[in-house]
C-alpha cells in the first residue's frame, strides 16, 4: 500500500509492479440538478476527479445506483445511467458493471480504478513555499445548486452550472502531468478553505488573491441574501480559525462552500508556470491563478 486512510487523500494507491500502481476511488451522491441525464454525468465526473486529482489515468468503473422503480419511473433511472455512461467513455474508461440498491432516495455514482506509476503519485500534500496556487474550475456550485433547489435558478443558467460541474478534470489533468505538479487535489465538499488546509497542513501558508478567485456571478446576489448550503456554515465554523483576514464579504463566504465535482487545486513550481500557461491554452483547459503558497505563517490561510 502507498497511500491509504491516513492522509486525507483522493483515493487509495496500491502499488502492483515496479512500474504499475492501482488508485482507487468511490463517490456518489443524491441529484443536484433536476435533470437526471445531466446527474448522471455530474456524478460521474466526480468520481472521476479523485483519479485525476492523484496524477492517475482511470480505466475502469463499476455503477453504484440507489431507486426505487416503485416510487419513480424507470426512464429517470434510464437517463440517469446514459449520462454517467456517456461521461465514462468520454473519458476512455471501461463500465464493468455495477451494484443497485432499492432506495426511495435516488443516489449515483461511480467506484473507479485507474493507473499511475508507483514514483509519479500525486499527494494532496507536498507544495513548496512560493509554488503557484492553481484552479481549474470557478467556485459556487454549493450555492447555485441550493439556489436550483429553491426555483430560483432559470433553466439557462441552471444548464450553464450542469455543464461546469459535469466538465471532466482529465485535460487539467494533462496540462498539470506536462510540468513540475508538486501537489494536487480536486475541490469538493470541504470547500475551497478545507482543501487548501489539506494541501498545507500545519508545514506552510497560503496567500489566497481575492481578486483572482473565479466563481459564478449569481452566486453573490444568493449569497447576500442567504441563500447558501447548509454545509458552508459547517465548512466555516470548523475551517475559520485557520484563516487570517479582516474580510466579512462574499469572499469570506465563498471559500467555504462545499463544490460539486469542483476544479483541480494545483501547487506548481513556478519554473514552469509558462510551459503550464502554453500547454493550458494549447488544450482549451480554463485556470485561474489564485495564490502562491507561503513558508510562514505555517498551517494558516491569508484571505487578501
Amino acid at each position: 500500500m502507498i497511500v491509504g486512510i491516513e492522509g486525507f487523500e483522493d483515493a487509495g494507491v496500491y502499488k502492483v509492479t515496479d512500474e504499475i500502481a492501482l488508485v482507487q476511488t468511490v463517490d456518489f451522491f443524491t441529484p443536484v440538478v433536476d435533470d437526471p441525464y445531466w446527474f448522471g454525468q455530474i456524478a460521474a465526473a466526480n468520481a472521476l476527479s479523485d483519479i485525476y486529482a492523484m496524477g492517475a489515468i482511470p480505466k475502469t468503473a463499476l455503477n453504484l445506483v440507489c431507486f426505487s422503480p416503485k416510487r419513480f419511473d424507470i426512464s429517470i433511472l434510464k437517463e440517469i445511467i446514459r449520462g454517467g455512461a456517456d461521461k465514462i467513455r468520454e473519458a476512455g474508461v471501461s463500465l464493468l458493471g455495477g451494484h443497485s440498491v432499492d432506495d426511495e432516495e435516488i443516489k449515483y455514482g461511480l467506484s473507479v480504478t485507474g493507473i499511475v506509476h508507483p514514483d509519479k503519485v500525486l499527494l494532496n500534500e507536498g507544495a513548496r513555499p512560493s509554488d503557484i496556487l492553481i484552479l481549474t474550475k470557478p467556485l459556487g456550485t454549493g450555492i447555485m445548486n441550493t439556489a436550483i433547489k429553491g426555483k430560483l435558478l432559470d433553466d439557462d443558467r441552471a444548464l450553464g452550472l450542469a455543464r461546469v460541474m459535469a466538465a471532466l478534470n482529465k485535460t487539467a489533468a494533462e496540462a498539470m502531468l506536462s510540468v513540475n505538479t508538486h501537489a494536487c487535489t480536486d475541490v469538493t465538499g470541504f470547500g475551497l478553505a478545507g482543501h487548501l488546509k489539506e494541501m498545507i497542513r500545519e508545514t506552510l501558508g497560503v496567500e489566497l488573491y481575492t481578486g483572482k478567485l473565479p466563481y459564478f456571478q449569481e452566486a453573490v446576489e444568493f449569497a447576500a441574501s442567504g441563500l447558501v448550503p447548509a454545509g458552508l456554515y459547517r465548512n466555516r465554523d470548523f475551517y475559520k480559525e485557520h484563516i487570517v483576514t479582516s474580510r466579512s464579504d462574499f469572499f469570506f463566504d465563498i471559500i467555504f462552500d462545499p463544490q460539486t465535482s469542483g476544479g483541480l487545486l494545483i501547487a506548481l513550481d513556478p519554473a514552469d508556470r509558462t510551459k503550464f500557461e502554453e500547454t493550458a491554452v494549447r488544450l482549451g483547459v480554463e485556470y485561474y491563478i489564485i495564490g502562491t503558497f507561503l513558508d510562514e505563517p505555517k498551517g494558516k490561510i491569508l484571505l487578501t
